[in-house]
């Protein structure tokens, strides 16, 4: 073996990860299989081999690491992030598993760590990561759902308690003209998002009543920070942030420092599309709270006249103006 773990270069990319991965369960790497020819590839089949237990720490497959990975056992999935890793959709399922992407972080969007689903008709894949387990981490990734199955909505699906995701990115590039898609369909409980993309200005729709962010079924208690919620569709029905549901809310989701965008009017084109408001909410069962540095562009309005989308502290501007943060009354 010419990369050894217990010394020389071998031994300083394990501590390289180790400093990393801030959590003492196992460590699994996930390499595309496609780069089997290059150098990275083979110095980390070579260092994650067989642990003294007999356990493989090194997959081709992100489902297989997946399934290799402990409950409760804080164990680390680290994705290559050199090339997209299609697969079916992955039900996390299990506790206190967390993913990063390996492409030294602090992205808000073109991560290098990709995880989609194939371009093909699988309607089990109904979004590429549905994440329903405890205290689950998920860093440095760009999820892309690709899916031309009408039952593939969304990009994450997270109906999980204490979830954290941080610099990921959320696409959905597919079924433009399909209602009820979204990029992140949120029902968490005590979750956490920072620094994240959610949704895109490449890929445009052509349906009523869509958002990138779907809060329902219910969610309670969450927090955003820092995100982006990009909304790029023909329609002026479309929105950044939708709670359909009466009940689709317990207690509070917060907002803090998020800018919503409308992108149709951003793409270098005066395309008709602007949104008539950023947040959308029928909820009667809790609350979307938003702080003063949250901030909707190219929209009429920030919020339509609904008693559950609170910003009080937000200064209204002049509706028609970048940087609108004005709820109507």
């Amino acid at each position: 073996m010419l990369y050894n773990k217990n010394s020389g270069y071998g031994s300083a990319l394990v501590n390289m990860v180790q400093a990393q991965v801030p959590a003492f369960g196992n460590i699994m790497v996930v390499m595309n299989s496609d780069n089997s020819d290059e150098k990275n590839y083979q110095h980390m089949k070579e260092l994650m081999d067989v642990d003294p237990d007999g356990n493989v720490r090194f997959f081709t497959s992100l489902t297989a690491a997946y399934n290799a990975a402990e409950s409760n056992n804080n164990d680390v999935i680290l994705i290559d992030a050199n090339s997209s890793h299609s697969e079916a959709m992955i039900t996390v399922s299990k506790n206190r598993v967390h993913f990063f992407g390996m492409d030294g972080g602090g992205r808000l969007n073109s991560q290098g760590a990709k995880v989609s689903t194939p371009a093909t008709s699988v309607a089990a894949s109904t979004a590429v990561i549905k994440n329903t387990g405890t205290r689950n981490t998920y860093r440095n990734i760009k999820f892309i759902q690709n899916g031309t199955n009408s039952a593939q909505l969304s990009a994450f699906h997270d109906t999980g308690e204490g979830t954290f995701c941080k610099n990921c990115s959320f696409h959905h590039n597919s079924l433009l003209t399909t209602a009820s898609r979204s990029s992140l369909k949120f029902a968490g409980d005590t979750c956490h998002y920072e620094d994240c993309q959610i949704g895109n200005s490449t890929v445009k729709s052509n349906v009523d009543n869509v958002a990138p962010l779907l809060i329902n079924n219910p969610a309670r208690y969450s927090y955003f920070i820092n995100c982006k919620m990009i909304s790029y569709s023909l329609k002026t029905t479309a929105s950044c942030i939708d709670v359909p549901e009466a009940d689709g809310i317990i207690g509070w989701v917060f907002f803090e420092n998020c800018k919503l965008i409308s992108a149709s009017k951003g793409d270098g084109t005066t395309a008709a599309g602007a949104m008539a408001e950023a947040v959308t909410s029928i909820c009667t069962s809790g609350y979307l709270y938003f702080d003063s540095q949250c901030n909707a562009f190219t929209t009429t309005r920030f919020g339509e006249a609904d008693a559950s989308i609170l910003s009080a502290a937000i200064e209204p501007k002049a509706a028609g103006t970048g940087g609108i943060a004005i709820v109507s009354a």
